[in-house]
């Protein structure tokens, strides 16, 4: 077996991970209120300027646009021109965006030449980005297919995936805010938490008054996680749409109640920056592959 893997953009991937040469991306473009479409990024620059230009109050919401069937395409070919003969796939959410979908039946073609295997994330950012590092983990152990296959598709299914926003209007406006519809008009200041849910829409799971009262319960939440899975150790991470002091904030609580634990750190790009406005915080959680 020779695998490569495929991804969409929404995982954020950061160095080393991204820069293996097994993997392979397709990109979410974003189209601008002046009808200008550009790739999304995790530069902080380009993120400043996004939100600076694009993301004021009464300006039109930029609008995001899923991987085109052609850059599937292409991608396909780029994996059998390297020599690949297996492609393990880590698409967005089927909740929110139709990407493993479309990942899917353009796949469909190249099953003559491709032995494909795809995984539809729980959600997007850090969630996706542990899938995808333990897939890595287990192809350089040299792991069979079947045993990557069946090993990922638990470790997605034992995912969870939240988000943490503090303004949800954007979300509510770009179809992916239904559970917010009824805060939309509360006078009072609420720090929703909303969770993925596989084959769902993304569910309020409850709304604070402080940050220091969500990051206190998001702790808690790690720390049962891990209580639930003694057997393995448990992959933390946190995405940040450029509020790195607030992903900071919420590591520190995480650190209070597992002190051991590695807790990783990363950007979310323009397209979901798009929907989920500045300083909001991806929280995911996954088992760990007992592959070392």
């Amino acid at each position: 077996m020779k695998a490569a893997i495929l991804y969409d953009s929404s995982a954020y991937l950061a160095s080393p991970l991204k820069d293996r040469k097994d993997l392979y991306q397709v990109d979410f473009t974003v189209v601008l209120p002046n009808d200008e479409v550009i790739t999304e990024s995790t530069g902080e620059t380009h993120l400043e300027e996004f939100f600076d230009e694009w993301m004021q109050e009464g300006t039109p919401q930029p609008k995001t646009a899923q991987p085109g069937i052609q850059d599937y395409h292409d991608a396909f070919e780029r994996i059998i021109n390297a020599g690949y003969d297996t492609v393990f796939g880590v698409y967005l959410s089927s909740s929110v965006s139709g990407t493993f979908q479309t990942a899917h039946a353009v796949g469909q073609e190249y099953t003559d030449q491709l032995n494909i295997i795809n995984f539809d994330a729980v959600g997007l950012s850090v969630n996706m980005e542990q899938l995808i590092k333990q897939i890595t983990i287990m192809i350089d152990a040299g792991k069979s297919v079947e045993e990557i296959k069946e090993t990922a598709a638990w470790l997605n299914e034992q995912s969870r995936f939240f988000i943490a926003v503090e303004k949800h209007d954007n979300l509510i406006k770009g179809g992916r805010g239904k559970a917010l519809s009824e805060l939309e008009n509360n006078s009072f200041k609420t720090l929703p938490v909303l969770e993925y849910i596989s084959g769902d829409t993304p569910v309020l799971t409850e709304t604070y008054r402080t940050n220091k009262q969500r990051n206190k319960n998001l702790a808690e939440l790690a720390a049962g996680y891990q209580e639930q899975y003694p057997n393995h150790k448990i992959q933390i991470g946190i995405g940040h749409t450029l509020s790195e002091d607030k992903a900071l904030k919420l590591k520190e609580a995480i650190q209070e109640v597992l002190p051991e634990h590695k807790i990783d750190i990363r950007l979310i790009g323009t397209a979901f920056c798009s929907h989920l406005g500045r300083n909001a915080l991806s929280f995911g959680l996954m088992p760990k592959c007992e592959v070392e």
